[in-house]
Parts: structure tokens; sequence; C-alpha cells
């Protein structure tokens, strides 16, 4: 194999899951049952593009409330694709709140990121309207949006959510070093250069230190994708942050995403605990 066919076969889900096309579609059948059952109030506008939209699942006045941004690379996927989250969070007492967000090519990550800060600080301004706790506000994200929940926070930004509006966040299956995409097809829409890699990268950019990370990673994906979590805890502890890493089993990087709908899985009692714990 060569080095071109090993970074994408590493960094590219669609190369090395089979048949990724029966994970989206089962999510996307699940989250249209849930939809015609639940209580949820659907595409809320917290910006001005077209993809800045929320939908919220409300659990109840004063409510705990966990934000979760899904993944698809930065130009893929879409929030309705999760609504089968919501009944785990409601029956717990958690508002779940699935944001969607603009993607490449039409803007670039560096927009995708500000827009991430952006709606924090809309959610913390809004929720209650919803009745959520802007007070006990915690937040997850799987692959891409992993990534941008841990660069929205970075502490170097001045766009980044305050220290202590969101006070835990769960990392799935997350990006940390942007650098190896750019050497893969994916980076076509994406369009990183080494130096827009750089420069968002979590792992160069580290969150206030208020906010407690907890990374989670199925242990079927690639040496690399774990990797990506092993090398940000690290940096983490190294740097005397509150951070944990679980690697969950044989689950590769879409069956691990399953799991949030499952009340009784860890990945998805982590997400509930840190919501009901603040």
């Amino acid at each position: 194999m060569t080095m071109a066919a090993s970074t994408e076969y590493e960094y590219n889900p669609h190369v090395h899951v089979p048949d990724v096309a029966r994970y989206v579609e089962d999510a996307a059948e699940a989250s249209r049952m849930v939809r015609k059952r639940v209580t949820g109030v659907y595409d809320v506008a917290y910006g001005e593009r077209p993809l800045m939209t929320c939908d919220i699942f409300p659990a109840g006045p004063d409510a705990p409330v966990h934000a979760f941004f899904h993944g698809g690379y930065w130009r893929g996927r879409d929030k309705a694709d999760y609504s089968f989250m919501a009944p785990v969070f409601q029956d717990a007492g958690v508002t779940l709140v699935l944001p969607n967000y603009s993607l490449c090519p039409e803007v670039d990550l560096e927009t995708i990121v500000a827009d991430t800060a952006s709606f924090f600080h809309w959610l913390a301004k809004n929720i209650r309207g919803h009745g959520g706790n802007p007070d006990r506000i915690t937040a997850s994200g799987h692959s891409a949006g992993a990534h941008l929940v841990a660069m929205a926070h970075a502490a170097d930004r001045a766009d980044a959510p305050p220290p202590g509006l969101v006070r835990k966040a769960v990392l799935i299956s997350g990006l940390y070093d942007l650098r190896p995409v750019v050497d893969t097809t994916v980076n076509a829409d994406i369009g990183l250069t080494d130096t827009t890699a750089r420069r968002l990268s979590p792992i160069r950019h580290l969150p206030h230190r208020s906010l407690e990370l907890s990374l989670y990673v199925g242990g079927g994906e690639t040496q690399s994708w774990i990797a990506q979590s092993r090398g940000f805890l690290a940096v983490l502890q190294r740097a005397g942050y509150a951070a944990s890493l679980d690697v969950l089993g044989n689950h590769n990087h879409y069956s691990i995403a399953a799991e949030l709908g499952n009340g009784q899985s860890p990945l998805a009692r982590a997400c509930v605990d840190a919501a009901r714990s603040v």
C-alpha cells in the first residue's frame, strides 16, 4: 500500500468501514420514527446562514441542556439524522439540542468553527425560552462534531464561549490534529493547507481549563484515528487538564455513534451523566 493509500484508509471512514450506507440509513430511519412520537421544536435559527439552525427536544422546566454536534467531515450529514438520541436525554430529564452548521465547500472550516462558537453564545441567551437552564450546559460531538466543539472552545479564540458557559464536553472519535487530512481526497471539499490545518487543530489550541473533557473512540477504528484521541489526551494531561479517554470495544466509526441512542450504553450514559452533574 502506498503512503497516499494508507493515509486515505486511515483517515477516510468511507474506505475502512464496510457498508457505511446502512449505518446512515438506519440512523435516519430511527430518527424519523422518533420525531413522530417525541416533543421537539425544529429548525430554530441561531444565525443567518440557511444551515445555522437547531432542533430542540425539551425535557421540562429548568432542565440541564446538552448540545450534540454531528459528524460528516465538515461537508455532510444533518441534525435530522440524530433525532434518535432524543428519548435517551428526555427520559433522563435533559433537554437535547441538535445544531446544524454550514458545510464545506460552501464555506471554509474557519467559518464553521466560528459559527460553532456563536451557537454556544446563542444557546446561553435563548435556551431558557425552551425550558432549559443556561447555567447547566454541556456538549458532545462525533467525528467532525467533536473537532468543532473542541476548537470552538480554544482559549486563544476571541470568540470562544466564556469559561464556564459549557462545563463538560464528551468528544467522540474526533480529529484533533488536522494535518493528515490535507493528504486525503476529502480535502478536495475542505480545502485545508498545512497552515490552516495547524491553525484549526485543537491539539495546538487547548480549551479553557474550566472545560472538563471526556474522550471516546471505538476500538475497531483505525490506528491513526485512535491515535488522534490518545495524542490529544496526552497533550491535555501534560498541560494539567481534567481529561479522560475510553476505547469502546470493537466499535467502528459509525457503530459508536449509534450507541448514543442506547440509554444503557457507556457512551450515552457518559453524556447524560455529564449533563445531569453540572
